[in-house]
């Protein structure tokens, strides 16, 4: 009896063919994973903004008069403990500086009154590392001086000085767009002659101390 013999027919052995050629290339694709293509650099904006409060401390500091007979005596003037505001607006030079303008300003009362003063001032501020949010500030500009006495009346007695400023701090998520800033300054301001219900005081200086918190937009 003749044995049978079943041989494979062509098209079925070049589709096994082709089958055993494609599986190791589909396999070797799967396992070499997709290099990704580098992000496109995003445009960084040049805004610096700061705006924020602070406890601000004040004591003023004069010559003694010429005159000594004069009843008006130079003495230490107390500390003067107040709130404050602050904003600064500017421009990102890199990274690391900021430069702008900056507003403080801090009311208070005295013993013959009450005074607001605004310091404005064009500042530069610097972070030394650039992985580290410490940075320093400093600046001048003027400062102006809102003075109402009770004595004299109601209306203000208006006055302008130099001023400069210097400070440091620590701003939290320096790369981010929004941030958050901790920051110790002072503010000086060469006053000059301040009206007081008894009398004037010649050669007043100022000095501002504040300790704050500020929101930061770059």
């Amino acid at each position: 009896m003749e044995r049978v013999v079943n041989r494979p027919r062509p098209a079925l052995l070049s589709g096994t063919l082709l089958l055993v050629w494609l599986v190791p290339a589909a396999a070797g694709a799967q396992s070499e994973p997709h290099a990704a293509a580098p992000p496109a650099p995003s445009e960084m904006s040049k805004l610096w903004l700061v705006v924020g409060g602070a406890s601000a401390t004040l004591r003023s500091e004069c010559n003694a008069p010429a005159n000594p007979d004069s009843p008006h005596t130079c003495g230490q003037s107390p500390y003067r403990h107040s709130g404050s505001l602050i904003a600064d607006i500017g421009y990102r030079v890199h990274d690391r500086m900021d430069v702008g303008a900056e507003l403080f300003w801090m009311p208070t009362n005295t013993s013959s009154g009450h005074i607001r003063v605004t310091h404005v001032d064009a500042v530069a501020q610097f972070r030394p590392w650039a992985s580290q949010g410490f940075f320093l500030k400093g600046g001048a500009g003027l400062a102006f001086l809102r003075n109402w006495v009770d004595a004299v009346g109601p209306s203000s007695i208006d006055q302008k000085a130099l001023s400069v400023v210097v400070g440091a701090g620590w701003v939290f998520r320096p790369a981010d767009r929004l941030g958050l800033e901790i920051f110790g300054m002072q503010h000086a301001g060469a006053i000059g002659d301040v009206q007081t219900s008894e009398g004037p005081i010649e050669n007043v200086m100022g000095n501002f101390w504040s300790v704050g918190a500020a929101v930061v937009i770059r």
